[in-house]
């Protein structure tokens, strides 16, 4: 009760301070909405002040300054994935670390950095609400494809609406919120895989309904790899008038599954569909709501405030390989309970308009989240099972969350555009231990972020861009509380690029980025138990990408990534690694994608990608084989409802893993799925 109330008094004097800030310029005139270049006509076409819907989405044409993907709907369904994470893989430059247990999160590499998703270095995002646990960890296996309308990937800490956990950038998920429709989906494929989905929206006068649910079962192909999943969602948006309009979503999951674990090298090369045992697995339960309401101020301004909770229960089981030296009745392995409980509020101001006679878009909002996370953990006994032994961590996390972001994006003349902004990021917080026993309070670290950016129209039909940006990482887990005297550490990134599209029928974009990290968590040299502030690193490289319409409904896409991703000053406990490349960054990525989709009849896809070996320990001693794939897919459409789809992956069954670790002195593995094949009927009206 007492947090609701501190929730709600901090919203309404958020929302009575930028009332007060911007009331003068909620009056500005409308002004001449024209727009110079053809890139900017077709992001007036596709953002208008009504359409800000979450956050402060006048900030999405200031991805334009960045080397952001945009995924949009037509992208992203009709793909076969193993997690829904698998489709950050049309984005330049991104590997995926796919694990293969179950409903555990997959993680991934942008930017050099390789803790995405299952670690803190990327800020994941799901319509506003963030899915980073106070670990970093972020489960995406809540979202359902067919009902995103569009995910953003800003690589790098370059926008200003997010703050922790974005090092290597941000990925922001959002569903559809309108449309008058039906899409059922019915898969069936390898491993006994079956995947029915259902995306339903109508529009009833006033009131826009949107209804998603999926559930999910896989046998897996390795042994004890079943993975059973269900999710539902539905979405309300209600105009109470042509000023006012409120929405209200909810969301709910469930998933159980049983887990393979990790092989060593000697199975992976003689029977990788063997498993460890049958003791690695899991279950999640997860609920969220959100509600939100947008107030127009006038025809350029508008007011957004947004409130939302989640609760989720998480347990895993754990054991590596046992190995000779693991006895029977020793403890090895775990059991892991995490239970969550979330809840946050915020409010922004939007402006889209005119100033002194120029384009102008600018967003000023404040984010609060409270996060009350418990986590215990037990041994497992070697030949027990799942049945739990001693305790030997049981701990509350308490963290409060304050941010106040800011981002103005000024056409200074008609070529030339400025983008600059940034955040305050403040924590606080308490962890509270019972194994061992011990208190910590926590007030700070307090932190500013800022952007900029510039964007210059060339000829009409190209773009330069140029983009620096400030970010942060807070020292790991408990290392918050207990190891006050951290500092965060400093991310700090330089990009620059050019897109253009010469002739109708090609567009292409090219990127070269920077990214620094000073004052990194590293153990210290005369006591390696010590951490402190005084590593760095350095990840830099290119990313190009160009797409080809030769011929009506057909599309070559290429996209190609170098990275470089090392140490320059660092100690990791047990040498000095100045110069040595960070472990699990490939260092090149390469995709191929031609596909040929008519409205009716036959189509099809051929997809090739190729990952480069990388690094498995920071001594580089140790190599992860790089891969090639190919997949397939033929389709056939009978008319605008019915399309019957065949999706061949991994073609040439090759043998590959994108997970390689270490662990008992020898190389593990999540081994790739081999040849396999999906048909999918999928039914719009």
């Amino acid at each position: 009760m007492m947090r609701s109330l501190k929730s709600l008094v901090f919203t309404a004097m958020v929302l009575a301070s930028i009332m007060a800030g911007v009331a003068l310029a909620a009056e500005a005139p409308p002004g001449d909405k024209t727009t110079t270049t053809a890139a900017e006509e077709a992001t007036k076409k596709t953002l208008k002040l009504d359409d800000v819907v979450v956050r402060g989405d006048t900030l999405r044409e200031g991805l334009a300054a960045t080397s952001a993907t945009v995924l949009d709907n037509a992208e992203i369904v009709d793909r076969v994935y193993v997690t829904p994470l698998d489709m950050l893989k049309l984005s330049p430059g991104i590997t995926i670390n796919q694990y293969h247990q179950g409903g555990t999160a997959a993680a991934f590499q942008m930017r050099g950095f390789t803790s995405c998703s299952h670690g803190p270095d990327a800020a994941i995002f799901l319509d506003g609400i963030p899915l980073n646990e106070t670990d970093g960890y972020a489960d995406t296996n809540y979202i359902i494809p067919e009902e995103i309308e569009r995910v953003e990937v800003v690589k790098g800490p370059a926008s200003a609406l997010y703050g922790n956990y974005a090092s290597a950038g941000s990925v922001a998920f959002y569903t559809i919120k309108s449309g008058d429709f039906t899409r059922f989906k019915l898969q069936y494929g390898s491993f006994n895989t079956q995947d029915a989905v259902a995306v339903i929206a109508r529009k009833e006068g006033k009131l826009d309904q949107v209804y998603a649910a999926e559930v999910y079962h896989t046998d897996g192909y390795q042994d004890n790899s079943t993975w059973n999943k269900q999710n539902v969602a539905g979405r309300w948006t209600y105009a109470l008038n042509d000023r006012l309009d409120a929405t209200f979503s909810v969301r709910a999951f469930n998933s159980t599954w049983d887990s393979p674990g990790y092989i060593p090298q000697s199975v992976y090369d003689s029977n990788p569909s063997r498993s460890v045992s049958d003791v690695n697995g899991g279950k999640k339960k997860r609920g969220e709501a959100r509600a939100d309401a947008r107030y127009k101020l006038s025809d350029n301004s508008k007011l957004m405030v947004y409130a939302w909770a989640h609760q989720q229960d998480f347990t895993r089981w754990y054991q590596n390989w046992i190995s000779s030296s693991q006895k029977i009745g020793s403890n090895y392995g775990d059991e892991r309970f995490f239970q969550r409980e979330v809840m946050g509020t915020g409010v922004s101001y939007n402006y889209l308009g005119q100033v002194l006679e120029r384009e102008t878009r600018f967003v000023v909002g404040l984010d609060f989240m409270d996060e009350k996370e418990n986590r215990e953990r037990w041994n497992l006994v070697v030949g027990n099972g799942r049945n739990r032994g001693s305790k030997y961590q049981d701990f509350d996390i308490t963290l409060y969350t304050t941010a106040l972001y800011s981002e103005l994006n000024y056409q200074i003349f008609k070529p030339l555009r400025l983008v600059v902004g940034g955040r305050y990021d403040m924590f606080s917080g308490e962890l509270n231990e019972r194994i061992p026993s011990g208190t910590y309070d926590r007030s700070g670290p307090e932190i500013f972020s800022p952007k900029a950016a510039l964007v210059y129209t060339l000829l009409k039909d190209y773009e330069i861009f140029t983009g620096y940006g400030k970010g942060f990482a807070l020292p790991r887990d408990r290392d918050l509380w207990k190891r006050s005297y951290l500092d965060p550490a400093i991310r700090t990134q330089y990009e620059g690029g050019l897109r253009g599209r010469p002739v109708k029928w090609v567009d292409f974009g090219l990127t070269a980025w920077r990214l620094d990290t000073t004052d990194d968590f590293q153990a210290k040299v005369d006591d390696p138990n010590t951490l402190e502030n005084a590593g760095t690193t350095r990840r830099e490289g290119i990313e190009a990408e160009i797409n080809l319409y030769p011929w009506k409904h057909v599309r070559l896409h290429l996209d190609y990534a170098y990275i470089d991703a090392r140490y320059t000053d660092y100690f990791d406990g047990t040498a000095q690694r100045d110069g040595n490349r960070l472990t699990s960054v490939p260092e090149n990525v390469f995709n191929a994608e031609l596909s040929y989709e008519p409205e009716l009849g036959l189509g099809g896809r051929l997809r090739y990608r190729w990952v480069s070996d990388w690094n498995v320990d920071a001594a580089n001693t140790i190599k992860a084989d790089g891969f090639q794939t190919v997949d397939a897919q033929v389709s056939y459409r009978f008319d605008k409802r019915y399309r019957l789809a065949l999706d061949i992956i991994n073609l040439f069954d090759a043998t590959y893993s994108e997970y390689v670790g270490y662990a008992n002195n020898e190389k593990i593995y999540a081994p790739g799925d081999p040849l396999s094949a999906y048909l999918t009927l999928t039914i719009d009206w």
